[in-house]
């Protein structure tokens, strides 16, 4: 929504003009006009090299090989006629004509507008007249609202990455539960057999494997 201007002396000032609609990419009736222009002017040359003025300048190949005359005649306006379109098309494109045009009839709308409007009682506000704050904003707009655009573009690219990689995490982190579960399993087997030997170990220090060992050793060495 635009915003209202405030003058640190005088208050309150003017509602913010709204910022101007997309320029759209089809013709407006500027650039139609154009394009119509272009295409009667091309279409009057081509008309003007017809084959009766070509062949005026080549009369001892029209009176024996005309049809050859023709066949050339035909091949030099078709080249002729896609050349001329072909650099028109690349000026339209290179000097951003539709566009510009297009933003011409909006702001001639624009003002018959506003000129309506005065008309009817309304008078509009000078620029000149403007503070400095009104005037500066109105000349950084623009900039602002691009940047904004670009800022926004940049943001969502950065949530996505941000969402991709805490989807990452989030399976890697699944996956490091997993393996420490079954860790713990083995852990837990591990301790299960421990206990399960404790009775034929005994208490750890020797027990009755010791005293086995000790025995069958005295039995060798008597035998020995």
């Amino acid at each position: 929504m635009p915003g209202t201007t405030v003058d640190a002396e005088t208050g309150p000032l003017s509602p913010s003009p709204p910022p101007p609609p997309p320029i759209a990419e089809t013709p407006g009736p500027r650039a139609s006009k154009l394009q119509d222009v272009f295409s009667h002017a091309l279409a009057h040359t081509l008309k003007v090299c017809s084959y009766d003025n070509f062949a005026a300048c080549f009369p001892t190949p029209a009176k024996y090989v005309s049809g050859s005359l023709m066949a050339l005649w035909r091949q030099m306006v078709g080249k002729l006629e896609e050349a001329a379109k072909n650099e028109f098309n690349d000026i339209m494109k290179e000097r951003d004509v539709v566009p510009n045009l297009n933003e011409l009839d909006r702001l001639i709308t624009e003002a018959r507008k506003r000129k309506s409007r005065a008309a009817e009682g309304e008078v509009p506000i000078p620029p000149h007249t403007l503070p400095p704050l009104p005037l500066y904003i109105a000349h950084l707009a623009p900039f602002l609202q691009q940047t904004q655009s670009q800022l926004n573009a940049r943001l969502q690219t950065t949530q996505s990455q941000n969402a991709q990689l805490a989807s990452t995490i989030s399976e890697q982190r699944a996956e490091i539960e997993l393996l420490v579960s079954g860790l713990e399993e083995i852990v837990a087997d591990l301790e299960s057999a421990v206990e399960s030997l404790r009775p034929v170990v005994g208490d750890g220090s020797g027990g009755d494997i010791g005293r086995e060992t000790l025995d069958a050793e005295a039995a060798l060495s008597a035998k020995g």
